[in-house]
């Protein structure tokens, strides 16, 4: 589980960007188990059939746990045509996501569309319309595009689609994916203990939070960073500075600027909206000299943040930890969840799956190198 006005304008500049989202994870890895318990009961799997046609606003902390909800891998009681709005190709996160997706489907007997939305509005519109278009029966989709979220969940509406939105509410549509607070607030507890074991003044510690203003979740993932951070250590809010992003490239800049204008530093703690903005910070901190002396984290365990915590020691790198959210399990709600719609059942408006923390200490264990 990543995404905002910076629309990406060449083939190679969707490769650079997220995610996703906004939000970011492995794509080429096979986590085991998570450590921590899941939010959703694990998706319980029975044997499907071969297919022989062809084959993913602003959200802040919620004020009620949602019911919960179990999906089931089943076969569906009719090979249902689903479409699938990519939030983004090309890159890691949503390439597990896709792949997931494609699995469970093709478990399910049902058939995906493809089409990818390309984080760009024009294309996610064009895309939706396609998948109407084309006579899909349900939709899962990602938009990130922000202020969009009514217009695309409108045209599924219109057309009498239901339809599951992942990493991104939009009305009508349920909601799947992390609670983008309570993720960055379990990101802002790491930080927070790690400063604390380091013995770390807490009126000694600067802390950057590093997000895009243009992406509604990024808010909510600020804030849930800030106040897990809070809880453990009693910062001062004055000791906190949001270092503002349009684009992926610009964290290094952006945040070296931040170093130079704060020459008195003494303790820095980083946090990313998601994984490439987690290492960056804590590149362009290291460069600056604190290395010894900051920790940064992330959300998404993606390839970034992975190669980074097999590669390079504790002693070597100011990132610490990332908060995966599993994209790689993805389909394993999402499929169900849509064929369960098509068949009648009734499904939770928002679906919330586990999210574990990801450190030097388990990521060979929660995702192990090929």
């Amino acid at each position: 589980m990543y995404i905002i006005k910076q629309i990406i304008k060449t083939r190679l500049g969707l490769i650079a960007l997220i995610l996703l989202a906004i939000l970011l994870t492995a794509a080429c890895t096979s986590p085991a188990s998570p450590t921590a318990e899941a939010t959703q009961p694990p998706p319980a799997k029975t044997q499907a059939p071969e297919k022989t046609e062809a084959l993913a606003a602003t959200e802040a902390q919620p004020t009620e746990a949602p019911a919960a909800y179990q999906p089931e891998i089943r076969p569906a009681t009719k090979a249902w045509k689903i479409g699938y709005g990519d939030g983004l190709a090309g890159i890691p996160f949503t390439k597990s996501v896709t792949d997931s997706i494609n699995d469970v489907a093709k478990q399910m007997g049902v058939e995906i569309v493809y089409c990818d939305n390309a984080y760009n509005q024009e294309k996610t519109v064009e895309c939706s319309n396609n998948l109407v278009t084309q006579g899909v029966e349900g939709v899962i989709f990602a938009n990130w595009v922000a202020g969009t979220e009514e217009l695309i969940s409108g045209i599924f509406k219109d057309a009498g689609i239901p339809c599951v939105a992942y990493d991104g509410p939009h009305p009508g549509c349920v909601a799947f994916g992390p609670d983008n607070y309570n993720a960055a607030l379990e990101a802002g507890r790491f930080l927070g203990e790690y400063a604390k074991a380091q013995g770390w003044d807490p009126n000694e510690v600067d802390v950057v939070l590093v997000w895009s203003p243009d992406v509604p979740v990024h808010k909510a993932r600020a804030d849930g960073a800030r106040a897990g951070i809070q809880e453990v250590l009693a910062i001062p809010d004055a000791n906190f500075s949001d270092v503002g992003t349009k684009e992926l490239s610009d964290v290094l800049p952006n945040v070296t600027t931040w170093a130079t204008g704060h020459p008195d530093a003494k303790h820095v703690l980083c946090f990313g909206h998601s994984d490439q903005p987690g290492v960056d910070c804590g590149l362009a901190l290291e460069q600056a000299g604190f290395l010894g002396n900051a920790a940064a984290a992330s959300l998404g365990a993606s390839d970034e943040a992975l190669v980074e915590l097999r590669t390079r020691t504790d002693a070597e790198s100011i990132f610490k930890a990332t908060i995966s959210y599993f994209p790689e399990r993805y389909g394993q709600y999402l499929v169900p969840a849509i064929v369960d719609m098509l068949e009648g059942k009734t499904i939770p408006e928002r679906v919330i799956p586990a999210v574990s923390p990801v450190t030097r200490e388990n990521v060979n264990e929660l995702y192990p190198a090929k």
